[in-house]
């Protein structure tokens, strides 16, 4: 069976109702990094306005982006190109991580524990720092103090360095000794109820698709690609992939990942193909 028109409509409506900014990111993630992590400024207002963004609201979340570091660019003639900074690729890095990567197995019982100093400068480099660590899960449990049950230094670091705020990092690895125990502080910490009804959601309404999409034109699974990234990512943001020993017996996270990944792999080819049609001269310059 294949997805009808007013299906597409449906998905379109989920992409809209997000900020631009998430369809920037996320168009770098699925295509840009596979075209050299730099796209140029027309291709991005061609690829946005073909999901239903307005020109106006295009341009203007480049232009924030780019003044608040979240977009580095550079220009050659009368183009220019933009690619994410290295705090923005990691949480781009970290959704799709969320969606293409196993769950994380075998737990070592160690925590990790990230302190951001309140002092300095940087602005725009901490608040991507924090970003980054919401799209990984942490829990926030003090001003600037952070906590996590997976070890996520590597893109952490990796993100503060290139943006010359890893010195206001203190990263701490290690077992909990309070007298509560980890089921305990992992339920207080984080909302699974919630994190579980999102992914519950999420199974339901894309169950449909998975059962009847065999095959999609390439415009519309350069739309359903966005959608599908973006209701999955609502919740599995704030998933912290908790190990097993700390999950309800019940948890849906699985299947929801399961899901995600099948229908990002099917509809992948053609968007890259929509992707690669479109015309970026011909649209509006910047």
């Amino acid at each position: 069976m294949t997805v009808t028109s007013r299906q597409v409509e449906k998905f379109r409506r989920v992409v809209l109702a997000a900020p631009v900014s998430y369809s920037v990111y996320s168009v770098f993630s699925f295509y840009g990094s596979r075209r050299g992590n730099e796209l140029a400024g027309t291709w991005l207002v061609a690829a946005l306005t073909s999901l239903g963004h307005e020109v106006a609201a295009i341009r203007q979340t480049l232009y924030r982006m780019e003044s608040s570091e979240v977009l580095r660019s550079r220009v050659v003639g009368r183009n220019k190109f933009y690619q994410l900074s290295p705090g923005a690729r990691a949480e781009a890095e970290a959704g799709l991580a969320k969606i293409m990567e196993p769950a994380g197995g075998n737990w070592d019982g160690q925590w990790t524990i990230v302190q951001l100093s309140a002092e300095g400068e940087a602005r725009d480099g901490k608040e991507l720092v924090r970003e980054l660590m919401r799209a990984e899960g942490f829990a926030r449990v003090g001003p600037n103090l952070f906590v996590h049950p997976r070890d996520r230094t590597a893109r952490l670091l990796r993100a503060a360095r290139g943006h010359d705020v890893a010195e206001m990092l203190t990263i701490f690895r290690g077992a909990r000794v309070a007298p509560t125990g980890d089921l305990a502080y992992a339920t207080s910490s984080w909302n699974l109820d919630d994190i579980a009804a999102g992914y519950r959601q999420f199974v339901k309404r894309y169950t449909p698709l998975d059962d009847r999409a065999r095959s999609l034109a390439d415009a519309d699974a350069f739309i359903v690609r966005f959608a599908l990234v973006f209701d999955y990512l609502e919740t599995a943001w704030r998933d912290p992939d908790l190990p097993r020993e700390l999950l309800p017996i019940d948890w849906p996270g699985a299947t929801a990942r399961k899901m995600a990944q099948s229908l990002y792999r099917r509809f992948l080819p053609a968007a890259l193909a929509f992707g690669d049609q479109l015309s970026g001269p011909a649209a509006p310059a910047l």
